[in-house]
């Protein structure tokens, strides 16, 4: 990449942020994102769209299943953690930066369940969401949800918390993440 600085240089144009980058990861980044939005949304075996998440390097759990159609951020794909027993159902996208943040981190804890067409953004301090959670079809999740909670809308509301499976969960706690 020394040659290209070089031709900036001379051009007297500044020099771009990839031409840092070596060459292989300048090559592995499109066949990368091709991979991603291209083939893995498009596979129709759960199993395999897992196993291929896995190899891009996204980090996900025992028996998950991700539906066709879903999009994860690959800008940095070690920043989505998706732990055991996970159902993400169809067209869900998940988006691990923006304008102004740097590249957060979205962790969807175990047994949780996130209805189709979902909007996931980790904004800039990164989402989680908790265990045995139920995030409503269609909505925008833009900040983190507590265990045992159901939430929809957009933006993402709690709607109930079962008090049997989150003791800690004061009523006060609930009525200040509903807003």
């Amino acid at each position: 990449m020394m040659g290209l600085k070089f031709i900036y240089k001379v051009l007297g144009k500044p020099v771009p942020y990839y031409a840092k980058y070596p060459l292989w990861l300048i090559i592995w980044k499109p066949i990368r994102k091709y991979i991603n939005v291209v083939i893995i949304p498009n596979t129709p075996f759960s199993r395999l769209r897992v196993i291929l998440y896995r190899m891009l390097g996204f980090n996900i759990g025992k028996n998950v299943f991700i539906g066709m159609k879903c999009y994860m951020d690959d800008m940095e794909p070690s920043n989505t953690i998706i732990e055991d027993n996970v159902t993400i159902s169809y067209g869900t996208y998940f988006t691990i930066h923006g304008k102004g943040q740097g590249h957060t981190p979205i962790h969807i804890k175990e047994k949780a369940y996130i209805g189709m067409r979902c909007n996931i953004l980790s904004g800039k301090e990164g989402i989680t969401i908790g265990r045995d959670v139920v995030i409503g079809a269609g909505s925008l999740v833009n900040k983190s949800i507590p265990d045992n909670a159901v939430a929809a809308g957009c933006p993402i509301k709690i709607i109930k918390i079962n008090e049997e499976t989150a003791p800690g969960i004061s009523p006060v706690e609930l009525k200040e993440n509903k807003g």
